[in-house]
């Protein structure tokens, strides 16, 4: 049942998340400020705070307050998906066109989705007595 929960609020974080990063992306670039490519760091760079303050509070409920530790492994996990986001983007926008630049992204963020939920709950937001076992 816990799990159920984790992965409602976990959808409805990250569906703000990634919205806050279209947003970004979609705004930057129809206002001819970035191409797609640069637009999607500014995007993510929004969205990561959405991210962390919604999953911190919400999905995994942390019983302690903010600590660093929490903060430095989510942003490991935020900078290799990120990674993994702009490899994926830059050969998207290869092969389909900027064209499609929005859809392209869409379907990013949600197959980097699922290493997200993964390393947040075993990883990040573990409770320390799970993760000394």
């Amino acid at each position: 049942m816990q799990l159920k929960k984790e992965l409602a609020m976990f959808l409805i974080v990250g569906i703000t998340a990634a919205l806050v990063h279209l947003l970004i992306v979609w705004l930057l670039v129809n206002m001819e400020s970035l191409p797609p490519l640069q637009a999607n760091v500014i995007g993510f760079l929004g969205a990561v705070n959405v991210s962390y303050f919604g999953h911190s509070q919400f999905t995994f409920r942390q019983t302690e307050k903010f600590t660093v530790r929490t903060f430095v492994q989510f942003i490991a996990i935020a900078a290799t998906s990120f990674l993994v986001n702009q490899i994926a983007y830059f050969y998207g926008l290869k092969w389909f066109g900027d064209t499609f630049y929005l859809p392209i992204l869409t379907v990013i963020l949600v197959l980097v989705a699922v290493f997200t939920f993964v390393l947040s709950k075993f990883w990040v937001f573990a409770s320390r007595e799970s993760a000394h076992k």
